[in-house]
This record gives structure tokens, C-alpha cells and sequence, in this order.
């Protein structure tokens, strides 16, 4: 029975039970509040459910969303008004891109090296944070995965114009309205095309088919509303690929990030090296998007650089343990199962913890603004209640109430009182640089605005009541 079993059982089968053991995990470890989801991801989400429901919504004074919401509307046939529906939405293009990307490497480096990596990448507390956080980065994963494939069909067909351009062109237009890692889609494209031998008629069309998208989505993107905000030091967010969310450790923290930074800096450095001319363009993405990332660099550029550091660094490490090694297998493979198990004790307590988290119901400093705006709101009468926030799109997700974007600023109180008529709440960070004007006006409309919670994530003011003003004047002339 046992032989039959195994003349039966591809490794496939024990692949697609491993997703089926690791989705259970994401299962046990998603948090299922209204909280932790990426602005960008719940504008698309929010304008998807708006439409289907026919509900007025604000939502359209948001921003510019990305084009993420193209994806989400097979959702919107069954799962309207579900948040766990999209997570487990985006953890199907979290395996399939995982996929994708094992049967590149595989085909390039060979299965060792892309088994480790794959694995690494899905056990990743990084992969489990962007996923239930509905991330930029697990698509825009997909997106350089799948752009790989169209190319290389392109590249194969006969025909002048085949209609796998306009897929790489609708690629391409949604991975630069994602991120501005997105731009390494196109760059390293046209980067291979240029260095490749195809006919120039044929170079000239296709590196035109992909600078009209993205300079489209630039002038419709620029800014990349809904983005995370940017760390400070890039090397305090790249740990958390090792050590998970940022409310697992101490703020500040960069030793893991260091090291991080040193696996994926040596692996680009030596895939440099050793393939110069002859790099493809999935690893061309990668290393172009890790570079780019570092400019705003936020957890979606850390999904990115870790799967830049094993899908590149693998490769290398093994054939660094074959050169400087012995026979045997301790000898041939002893560095490279060193550095796995170090890196799977690692994810296994991270995950530890985040099963903790979720049942401690920790929240991030924005979201705990956000908390207090979903308190008011449940005690707030109907139709007194009206909130401007800086985060208007996850902000309605969590009151379940008409939000709108912060007011403009003006120069004098006046000016800024008729702008915020009617708004019972504003909430927003006082720390960021250009929230700074907008303190300045709060300060001057003191007298109307009273501050109900300053925590580290920002400040929420409510409007006082006529009663509070009214006694306060009659206070004031006595």
C-alpha cells in the first residue's frame, strides 16, 4: 500500500499539501478587525463595495486609487462588505506568485536553490504581515512575475504585434500605479530589449508600448496616494522581514536590519559578478525595485528585497559551500543548512509572537488614532458625526461612517473655520512635516475644537458643544 502511495504522489502533491498546512497558519494568524489594512488597499476596496452597493460615498475625493481595484472585482460578486474575503484573496496571489516564481529560479538556478527560497519567502513574517495587510507588495510581486512570462512570450512570437503586448502593457501600467518600486518594471524591460537582438522595428514598438503606460500612470499616480509612510532609517523596517510586525520589538532596532541589508547587498553584488550581460529580467526587477525601494522605504519594499536576498542569494550560497567546502554533506551543504535553520528558528518564533498579538488585539499608533474615532462614532447620534481624517479610506472602514480628507489650510482662522464647517471630528499626525500648517490652524480654532486624545500616532479634536462654548463666554464676561 505504502509503495502504491508513493508511485502515485509527484512532488507536486506534496507542494499543494504544504500551501494547504501554510494557508491554515495565515488562517490562524489574520487579524479579523477593520484595522491594519494599507490606505491604498481599502480605497480600492472601498470603491469596489461603493459601486456594487450603489451607495454615495466620499470616497472619490480620496486620491487617484491604484489599479488594484481591477483585481479585487471578482469579489464583489459574493464577498461585498468582507475584509477576510480580500485577505484570503490576496494570500491565493501570494502561493500563485510563489509558483511563478519557483518555476523561474528552478529554470534558471536549478529546484535546490528555488525550493529553499520559495519556502523561506512563505514562511517569512514579512510574507504574513503584506498579506494581512492587503500589501503593495505581494502584488507587485505578481506583477514582476507575470511580466517576466508575457515578455519571454513576446520574445518567442513570430508575429510583429502579439496580443501579449497588451497584457505587458496593462502589467506594467499596474505595477507603476502601485509603488514607485513598479517603475523597475518598465525600466529593466526596456533594459532588456534594448541589450537584446531582436528586430529594431520590433525593439522600437515594444519599448514604446511600455514608456506610454508608465508615463500615463505617473501623471495620474504621482505622490502614490495611500502609500505606508516611509522609516526614517530603512534599516528599522527591514528587519521586520526576520522578526515580524514592528509591535514585536523595540522601535529603533536595526542589528537584524543590518544584516538583512548585507545578505541582499552581497547576493545583487554577486549575481552582478558572475552573470553580468547575461542577467535576466526577473532578477533585473528585483534588483532595480530594491534599489528604488530605498527611497521610501516601507514594508512593501521589505517583501521586495527579501525575496531579491533568497531567490538571488541562494545560488550563491551554495555554490560558495561547494567551493569552499569538503565531501560529503556536511562539507558540500553545511553553510547552506546553517543559514537555513538559523532563518527557520527565527520565523517560527516571529510567528509565535504574532499569534500573540492578535488575541492581545495590539494595534498600530494609527490605528489606535483610528480607535478612538470608532468609539466616537459608536456614541455619536446619527447624523452628528462627521469626521475628516488623514487616513479617510481606513478610517471609514473602522466607523463605518462618512469620511472626508483633511481640509485645505488657510492663512487665517476665518478662512480655515468655513472650510471645516460642519465636521465633528479631525484627526491626523501633528508630527509629520506636512501636517504642520494644519496644527498651526487647529491652534487658532481652539476655542471651537477641544483635543479628546493625543497619543504617538496622532491627535484627534472634536468640536465642543453649544452648551460647553455658550458657558464659556458668560465664564469669560463675568
Amino acid at each position: 500500500m505504502l509503495s502504491s502511495i508513493r508511485e502515485n504522489m509527484a512532488p507536486r502533491h506534496l507542494g499543494l499539501a504544504g500551501l494547504c498546512m501554510l494557508a491554515w497558519v495565515f488562517f490562524n494568524l489574520f487579524h479579523y478587525d477593520n484595522y491594519g489594512i494599507e490606505e491604498s488597499a481599502a480605497l480600492d476596496i472601498l470603491m469596489n463595495w461603493s459601486i456594487v452597493h450603489q451607495i454615495a460615498s466620499p470616497v472619490a475625493f480620496f486620491g487617484v486609487p491604484d489599479l488594484r481595484a481591477i483585481l479585487f472585482i471578482p469579489l464583489d460578486m459574493h464577498w461585498v462588505g468582507s475584509l477576510i474575503a480580500v485577505k484570503v484573496y490576496t494570500m491565493f496571489f501570494l502561493f500563485g506568485t510563489a509558483l511563478m516564481m519557483y518555476q523561474w529560479s528552478e529554470s534558471r538556478y536549478g529546484s535546490e536553490s528555488s525550493m529553499m527560497a520559495t519556502a523561506l519567502l512563505l514562511i517569512s513574517p514579512i510574507a504574513l504581515m503584506q498579506t494581512d495587510a492587503i500589501g503593495v507588495g505581494v502584488y507587485l510581486l505578481w506583477a514582476f512575475a507575470t511580466a517576466a512570462i508575457l515578455d519571454q512570450l513576446i520574445h518567442d512570437s513570430d508575429r510583429s504585434v502579439p496580443s501579449w503586448l497588451f497584457l505587458q502593457i496593462l502589467i506594467c501600467a499596474f505595477a507603476v500605479s502601485l509603488h514607485p518600486m513598479g517603475l523597475a518594471l518598465p525600466v529593466a524591460l526596456v533594459w532588456h530589449w534594448l541589450m537584446g537582438s531582436d528586430a529594431r522595428k520590433k525593439k522600437q514598438r515594444m519599448i514604446l508600448s511600455l514608456v506610454l503606460p508608465t508615463l500615463l500612470m505617473l501623471l495620474l499616480r504621482w505622490g502614490w496616494y495611500g502609500m505606508d509612510a516611509a522609516a526614517a532609517n530603512p534599516l528599522t523596517v527591514l528587519g521586520d522581514a526576520l522578526v515580524g510586525s514592528p509591535l514585536l520589538h523595540a522601535p529603533g532596532s536595526w542589528g537584524i536590519g543590518l544584516v538583512v541589508a548585507d545578505l541582499g547587498v552581497a547576493a545583487i553584488i554577486a549575481t552582478l559578478l558572475i552573470q553580468k550581460l547575461n542577467i535576466d529580467v526577473t532578477s533585473l526587477m528585483l534588483i532595480f525595485a530594491s534599489a528604488i525601494g530605498v527611497l521610501h522605504a516601507d514594508h512593501a519594499w521589505v517583501l521586495i528585497y527579501w525575496a531579491c536576498t533568497l531567490y538571488l542569494g541562494m545560488p550563491m550560497l551554495i555554490k560558495l559551500n561547494e567551493r569552499i567546502g569538503w565531501r560529503g554533506l556536511i562539507g558540500q551543504r553545511g553553510l547552506v543548512l546553517a543559514v537555513v535553520m538559523v532563518l527557520v528558528v527565527m520565523v517560527t518564533m516571529a510567528t509565535k509572537n504574532s499569534y500573540a498579538t492578535r488575541h492581545m488585539g495590539l494595534k498600530s499608533n494609527t490605528d489606535m488614532v483610528i480607535a478612538v474615532l470608532e468609539k466616537e462614532a459608536d456614541r455619536s447620534v446619527a447624523g452628528q458625526f462627521m469626521v475628516a481624517s488623514q487616513w479617510p479610506a481606513r478610517t471609514l472602514l473602522a466607523t463605518r461612517h462618512d469620511v472626508l480628507p483633511l481640509p485645505p489650510t488657510s492663512e487665517d482662522n476665518a478662512g480655515f473655520e468655513a472650510k471645516i464647517k460642519g465636521i465633528t471630528h479631525i484627526a491626523f499626525d501633528p508630527q509629520q512635516p506636512d501636517m504642520h500648517d494644519l496644527a498651526r490652524n487647529m491652534a487658532g480654532v481652539s476655542d471651537k475644537y477641544e483635543t479628546i486624545a493625543l497619543l504617538p500616532g496622532g491627535v484627534v479634536t472634536k468640536i465642543k458643544s453649544v452648551e460647553s462654548v455658550s458657558v464659556k463666554k458668560k465664564g469669560h464676561g463675568k
